[in-house]
Formats: C-alpha cells, sequence, structure tokens
C-alpha cells in the first residue's frame, strides 16, 4: 500500500471516530454559533410583538392579571385588523376569583376566530411524568388553533432547535407557528398529522420529529415590539396592526421563558415569544437549516481529510504548511456557504481536527519514511562497501606503510587510540606524543611529524608519520599521503534505533557515504578518462550517456561532453567499416541477438581503428545497452604493411638466386663432366629452399588476406583444380585418388586461390604418409550451414598426443623422422589460417582402420549467384 494512500486511510479513521463518537459536538455548536453571529437579517415588517415587559408590570399590576385584560387586548387587536393573533401565555386553569373573566375572554377569542394558543408538555413535579397542558377546554374549542411551543436545547443548554410536530401518546401538534401558517395558507403549509410508525401509544411517552435548526435573524430585541399596556391605552397609530401577525409574551425577566441562542449565548437570552416570532421568520422564508444525516456527516468528513494527501504530493515540501492553512480555511468557507447559503448545517469539528493533523501526520510519516529509506541505504552501502576498493581494513596498514616507504622517505609511524591513548601499531622509528585538539579533516605538523584523525568503526585514531626535516611532503605527495589516510578511514558502527535514529544522524551518515561513493566514481572517471582506447556506453535508447575523452578525439570532436546524449549511430556513421556490413546490422546484432562484434574501420583521411561492441547487460543490471570500445591500430597496420613489403622483398631475393642456382644445375646436368656429382648434390638443396620461401610466401600472403577481398566461389570447382595439380606427384608415389562430390556446385564467399592451396596442401600430406598402390579419398559435402571436405589416406596415422599440435608453425609428425620426409611443418600451418580467414575450421582424426582423416569445413551458401539472380 503506498505511503500517502496509508496516512490518508489512518487519519480518515480517526476523523470518522471523532464524527461517530460526538466527542467534538460542543465544538460544532460553537462553530454553528460563530457563523450565525456572522450576519445578521432582517425581520419581516409584518410581525409585531406585544411584550408583557416591566413597564406593563407596572401599569397593571404584578402577574399574574385578570382574564379581562387579555380579553380587551384581543378585542383592540381584533379591531385594529391585526391578520392573526397569537398568545405564548398557558391559560390552562379557571379564574376561580373571577369566573366572569374567563367568559369574557372566550367570548373575545370567539368573536376574533384569528386567535392562537399554546401546548406545553411540562412536568407537575421534580421525577414526575410528562404530562401536556392545554388551555381551558372551552377556551380550545374556540380558539383558530393549537400547537406546541417546546424549544429543543442542546447538551450545552442554548436553543437552536425546533421540532415541527411534537406530542405525548395520541397527542401529534405541530409547531405552534406551523398551526398559524397552515390556517393562513393550508395549500403551502399543509400538516403533518400521520403517527410515526412502530410507535407505542403511550401518554407518557413524548414522540417528535421534523427537526430544523433555527436561522434567528437577530439577537433578542430585534423583532418590531410593543408594551402590553402601551397597546390597551391605545398608544399607537391606526393602521399598526393592520394585515400583522402578533405575538404577545413575556418578556418581563423572572416571569417568562427566556432561554439563550447562538446569538446570544449565556448573556443576552431570548424570550420565548420572540423564538417563535424567529421560527415564524424561518418557516415562512423556507430558510430553516437541515443538518446533514449521520452517514452523510461521517461519509463526508472521511473524504474531505483525504484531500490533503492528494495535494501534498504536487507542492514542495516547504509549501505543505501553507496548503493545509489553504484547506483548512477552503473547508471553513464551505461551510459557511452551506449554513447561510444554502441552510445544510455538516458539523466541521471533526474534519477541521482531521485537516489541521494532516500536515503532521504526513510530515510524521514522510520523516519516518526518509528514516527507513536512509537505514537501508546505509545497510546497503554498508553491505557493499567490499565492491568499493576505497577503504581498508586495518589489518592492511603495516603492507600500505611498507609501499608508502618505497616510494617516500618514511622514517617511523606510529597508530595511538584517540579515546585511550593506547599505542596501537607503528614501525620504523619512534615518533612523539599526539597532538592536542587534532581534526578530521587534513595533517597538523610539528617539526618533521604529520599527525591527522582517522574514524574507524571502533573508534577514533591518531595516525602519525615521520619524515627527514627536509623531505616533509608538500603538493602532490601530500595528497598522496591525504588519500592514503582516507583510505582507513570509516564511520563508526551506530544502533539502528533508540535515540540514535535522528534523522540529522542519518543525513550525515548519507553524506558521509555518499562522499565515498562519488570519491569512487571520480576514480572511476579518472581511469577511463586517461584510457588510450575510446570508451562510449550507449543506453537502450541508442543515447551516448557515458565517454571518456580519448572516444572523442577518434570521432573527431573537441570535449566528450560534446558525445554525452547524441545519437550513437549518427557519431559512429563517420567510422567506414571493414568487411562489408552496416551500422544497421551491426547495432542488430549487439542489441538485439546479444552477439560481440568486433572488425577494422577508417575515419577517413587516415585514422583506423579497431571497434569493439558487447552488449550492456549485467546480471543484476535491469538496463540494457552496449559498450563500444575504439582502439587506434594504425601504427600496427603501417606495421604490417611494412612487413608486407619485407616479405615481397625477401621473396624476390631468396627465389632469384635459387632460381638461377636450379638453372645452372640443369644446364651442367645436360653437358657430360665432373660437374654432374655436384649438379645432383645442388638441385635438392634448391628445391627445398625455393619450396621454403614459398611456403613462407603463402603463409604471409594467406595471414594478410582481407576479407573485403573475398568472391563468390565454386567450391567444387576448386577441389577439381587441387585434385588436377596433386596428381602428378600422386603419380610418381603411385597413388590414386577417389572423389566424391554430393552436388554439382557448392557456392561460398572466399579467396579461390588460397582454398586451391589449402586443399593441395592437404591433398600432398596424404600422398606423403601414404603407401604406394594405395588409395585417398575425397569427400565433399553440405552439412548444417558448411562445407565440408574430407581427406582421407591409408597411412600409419598421426600420434593422439600430436593431433592437436600439427596445425602450429613448424611442427611436423614424429612420422616424418621415421619416414625420412623432410618438412619445415608450413603446409598444414597455411591450411589452418586460410579455415581461420574464412571462419571456417580444420581437424585431423585418426581412421579406426588405419591411416588418417583431415576435415576442412567452410561457411557455406545455400544457393548459388547464378540461382539467385534467376
Amino acid at each position: 500500500m503506498p505511503e500517502p494512500f496509508r496516512s490518508a486511510l489512518i487519519l480518515a479513521l480517526f476523523t470518522a471516530l471523532f464524527a461517530a463518537s460526538g466527542w467534538l459536538h460542543r465544538w460544532d455548536l460553537l462553530l454553528y454559533d460563530l457563523q450565525m453571529g456572522v450576519k445578521t437579517v432582517a425581520p419581516s415588517d409584518d410581525i409585531v410583538i406585544v411584550a408583557i415587559d416591566e413597564k406593563s408590570l407596572r401599569a397593571l399590576g404584578r402577574w399574574p392579571w385578570s382574564r379581562r385584560v387579555h380579553a380587551e387586548l384581543v378585542d383592540r387587536l381584533t379591531q385594529s385588523g391585526a391578520k392573526a393573533i397569537v398568545f405564548d401565555i398557558l391559560m390552562a386553569e379557571q379564574d376561580r376569583t373571577d369566573p366572569q373573566a374567563d367568559v369574557q375572554l372566550i367570548q373575545s377569542v370567539a368573536a376574533s376566530e384569528r386567535v392562537f394558543m399554546p401546548v406545553i408538555t411540562e412536568q407537575n413535579r421534580q421525577g414526575g411524568m410528562l404530562v401536556e397542558s392545554m388551555p381551558l377546554p372551552a377556551l380550545s374549542n374556540v380558539v383558530a388553533g393549537l400547537g406546541h411551543v417546546h424549544i429543543d436545547l442542546d447538551a450545552d443548554g442554548i436553543a437552536r432547535g425546533v421540532y415541527l410536530y411534537e406530542g405525548l401518546g395520541q397527542a401529534y401538534w405541530p409547531q405552534l407557528m406551523l398551526s398559524l401558517l397552515n390556517w393562513l395558507n393550508p395549500e403551502q403549509y399543509p400538516l403533518d398529522n400521520k403517527p410515526l410508525p412502530n410507535q407505542q401509544h403511550n401518554v407518557h411517552l413524548i414522540r417528535r420529529h421534523t427537526h430544523r435548526l433555527i436561522p434567528f435573524t437577530g439577537p433578542a430585541g430585534h423583532y418590531n415590539r410593543y408594551s402590553y399596556s402601551q397597546v390597551l391605552e391605545g398608544d399607537y397609530m391606526a393602521d399598526m396592526f393592520r394585515d400583522r401577525i402578533v405575538l404577545v409574551g413575556v418578556t418581563a425577566t423572572g416571569i417568562g421563558d427566556a432561554l439563550p441562542t447562538p446569538l446570544s449565548g449565556y448573556g443576552v437570552p431570548m424570550p420565548g415569544v420572540e423564538i417563535n416570532a424567529n421560527i415564524l421568520d424561518s418557516l415562512r422564508r423556507n430558510e430553516a437549516v437541515t443538518p446533514v444525516s449521520f452517514l452523510t456527516h461521517l461519509l463526508g468528513s472521511t473524504l474531505v481529510v483525504m484531500l490533503p494527501f492528494l495535494f501534498y504530493p504536487f507542492f514542495p515540501t516547504r509549501a505543505a504548511p501553507l496548503v493545509s492553512v489553504a484547506l483548512v480555511m477552503g473547508f471553513v468557507l464551505v461551510n459557511w456557504i452551506l449554513l447561510r447559503g444554502m441552510e445544510i448545517w455538516f458539523p466541521p469539528s471533526a474534519v477541521l481536527l482531521g485537516l489541521t493533523l494532516s500536515y503532521p501526520l504526513w510530515s510524521w510519516r514522510r520523516l519516518d519514511q526518509a528514516v527507513r529509506y536512509l537505514n537501508e541505504q546505509l545497510e546497503r552501502i554498508h553491505r557493499e562497501q567490499s565492491l568499493l576498493p576505497v577503504h581498508l581494513p586495518a589489518g592492511d596498514m603495516s603492507t600500505a606503510m611498507q609501499f608508502l616507504s618505497r616510494l617516500m622517505p618514511l622514517q617511523g609511524w606510529v597508530v595511538y587510540d584517540a579515546r585511550s591513548g593506547e599505542r596501537l601499531m607503528g614501525g620504523g622509528e619512534a615518533l612523539g606524543e599526539p597532538l592536542e585538539a587534532l581534526g578530521k579533516e587534513g595533517w597538523q605538523r610539528s617539526g618533521a611529524e604529520l599527525w591527522t584523525m582517522i574514524e574507524r568503526p571502533e573508534g577514533h585514531w591518531q595516525l602519525g608519520l615521520s619524515w627527514p626535516r627536509n623531505a616533509v611532503p608538500e603538493g602532490r605527495a601530500l595528497g598522496l599521503v591525504s588519500d592514503f589516510a582516507y583510505q582507513f578511514s570509516e564511520n563508526p558502527q551506530t544502533d539502528q534505533g533508540g535515540v540514535l535514529e535522528r534523522v540529522e544522524l542519518r543525513l550525515r551518515q548519507m553524506r558521509v557515504a555518499t562522499a565515498r561513493i562519488q570519491r569512487f566514481r571520480n576514480l572511476i572517471r579518472n581511469a577511463v578518462g586517461q584510457m588510450d582506447d575510446g570508451l562510449m556506453v550507449i543506453n537502450s535508447h541508442g543515447q551516448v550517456v557515458m565517454s571518456n575523452p580519448r572516444s572523442a578525439f577518434y570521432l573527431g570532436h573537441e570535449t566528450d561532453q560534446e558525445l554525452l546524449g547524441e545519437d550513437a549511430y549518427k557519431l559512429l556513421k563517420v567510422l567506414e567499416v571493414q568487411g562489408g556490413e552496416s551500422w544497421e546490422e551491426i547495432f542488430k546484432k549487439v542489441m538485439l541477438a546479444d552477439e560481440p562484434v568486433r572488425f577494422e574501420a577508417i575515419r577517413r583521411p587516415d585514422t583506423e581503428l579497431f571497434v569493439q561492441l558487447k552488449s550492456l547487460q549485467g546480471v543484476e543490471a535491469d538496463t540494457h545497452g552496449m559498450i563500444v570500445n575504439l582502439s587506434y591500430i594504425g601504427t600496427l597496420k603501417r606495421s604490417e604493411r611494412t612487413r608486407a613489403k619485407m616479405l615481397n622483398f625477401l621473396s624476390h631475393d631468396i627465389r632469384s638466386p635459387i632460381t638461377s642456382l636450379l638453372s645452372l644445375t640443369q644446364s651442367q646436368q645436360k653437358r657430360q663432366g665432373s660437374a654432374e656429382v655436384l649438379a645432383e648434390e645442388i638441385e635438392p638443396l634448391a628445391r627445398r629452399s625455393l619450396k621454403l620461401a614459398d611456403d613462407f610466401l603463402r603463409l604471409a600472403r594467406a595471414e594478410a588476406a582481407e576479407v573485403a577481398s573475398f568472391i563468390d566461389t565454386d567450391f567444387v570447382s576448386v577441389t577439381c583444380n587441387a585434385l588436377d595439380e596433386i596428381y602428378i606427384k600422386a603419380k610418381e608415389h603411385q597413388i590414386t585418388f577417389k572423389s566424391e562430390f554430393s552436388d554439382d556446385e557448392i557456392w561460398l564467399l572466399g579467396d579461390p586461390s588460397l582454398l586451391e592451396r589449402a586443399l593441395f596442401n592437404l591433398m600432398e600430406n596424404a600422398v606423403k604418409f601414404s603407401p604406394a598402390e594405395s588409395q585417398v579419398t575425397v569427400k565433399v559435402y553440405r552439412d548444417q550451414g558448411s562445407v565440408i571436405c574430407d581427406i582421407i589416406d591409408q597411412g600409419a596415422g598421426i600420434p593422439e598426443d600430436q593431433l592437436q599440435e600439427i596445425f602450429l608453425p613448424f611442427i611436423q609428425s614424429s612420422l616424418n623422422l621415421l619416414s625420412d620426409i623432410r618438412g619445415v611443418g608450413l603446409g598444414l600451418s597455411f591450411v589452418k589460417v586460410v579455415a581461420d580467414k574464412h571462419h571456417g575450421k580444420v581437424a585431423a582424426r585418426n581412421n579406426q582402420q588405419s591411416g588418417a582423416t583431415f576435415s576442412l569445413s567452410i561457411p557455406c551458401e545455400n544457393e548459388s549467384p547464378l540461382q539467385e539472380s534467376d
């Protein structure tokens, strides 16, 4: 599982836990109150409150007042044209002192036909059962509507919402303001009086549904308010209450049901009558805030807190805190738009906590991942230190000092343990005490002594070197001594856990390890750069990823930096391949068939190179490419040309006098005289010298043969020519030849003169070692893409220990000595050179009965050139 996804999942689970548990519920309420208080809304003009305030109490006397007072208020408001009159006052008991007052109130309410009164759910005593208190039965029968006025208080005691339907048992009362609106406009505000499913009608069980948060328009006193006594006195404009909804309720302190609201908190509570005014206003505007469902809150919270882990990877690490802050502010803005613009309440505390913790969690996981990565890399580097010949074990110190003393006049050396001061090793002349406060870098001089500090896994060493006073190393010599000391330094081993697992420590160790690898890389780069051969490394895209200055020089460029990233094919096209192959074919062989290729090439006008290409694919490498090596062979080629001229000269100087000598001896034989005996002795020597010269010349020409000069050759015709040439010598030795050809023509690319001479040498060798009146068989046939010529004699065979040596120059079989056959061992060597030049091979084996078989195998074509052209 990817690390960002794992961190996001962890944070999402914690956020879901906080959202589901309600642990942050009070914080949600606080944020709700803050958002609700940001903006106030102008109240509706047709909603008026008639308040039972302190002024009215002073004018009308102590509370409760006579029902006659309320009847008079109803009559006055009705006469003033009020659209509806809503009492937030419970009149559940009869007036025992003035029963006629109840009758007067009932008559006024009945005559008005627009009065609404509340139903209250309460407890008669502490711990008692819930009961519903309603207006007097006679009064309930004449009111325009009834409804509950219960305000739901949250856990912090603040009134924020209301249930639109609530009641005990079978009673199922709409909220008083909803009842009013239904009376005013039944079609727009229908009532839902259906009982809740699966609920028993327990008379003491409260039943309610359709919860709405109240979007308060403003703090207490926000609506138009008139004193109760002021209305009774007629102290208002004539049309003040016309077509208006009048809410009558207590606002005086101590006798009413004032409650804290989001806009007041615990400071200035809002009277119940004004809370009802806000409920009425919100229902009419259809602005009641609806909380999201539990499942929506849970899923939404988990999805939002996962967003930071999608954004963090696309920003620099230093910008991640700003991204976190931006996400928090963005969610606050979205939450405010949902609440104030769409009347949807999404509790934000769990999400805000998750977004706030996202950056610390992401940083912690990234930090932990970085530490684990550094630990893995350090461990890998530690395991592979043996592959980097930069640092040496302590046991090699004495050997290294001996090598250093061969280069410089080192007189003595010593190593101390920096902690204990114990002398660990040393040699030569004694040195003084180590210098105090030695640094880990550089050397400090004391007279003719040099001191430095070396880090080792087992601790720190103090290394001292002693020199003659006038021979203390400087410049390049001092650099060599510094490199000598560095190769014995190594970081101390540290525990992978506990307090040492700090990022600073790991970064320091990684810097040291990186410097060590960089040093080794510089060593390789320096070594490659000093090579006389050109070297290029090419990746699988055909681009040069590594080169040295010599390769740039051979390809006609100023510096090796010009080659990096360039197309290797275009760079190498300046070289003319000697041998007929194209660069496309060469690249295919190396890259696809994994075949190493070697050939000669020329960069005009006169740069002759030997080119080697090999595929680049190590055992553990997952990259492909190839290595190109360019070796300058101009000097070698000039030497070969000089040798060829020398061979031509020697062949002429050797052949010319010997030919003349042979002519003289032949002419002397025709004459009669004492010179005849001399001529008979000179003639074999002359012929032998001539043959030796011819053999040397043929071998040199065979070795100098160029593949580019090969032509289409019929091997059968070449064999027949060799048979014709050997015929006379075979007849002299009473040897017969038998030929067996599998095909009339077998074509190959080669040098016909070299092939003919090679076959003649094999046939001549068979004639030499075959007894008189025996037969030599010559078989020519195809086998697996090659033409094979077997020459089978009936001689004594070849000793087994000499079968692998007879094709070397100047090697003769022991049978030569036994049979008194003279030679210099160049005939079969010539055959071996011709076979190699034609990418073939030659071998010898003894027959089961008698004699030996020599086999020459040369790669051949499937069809003749004439057949291909047809």
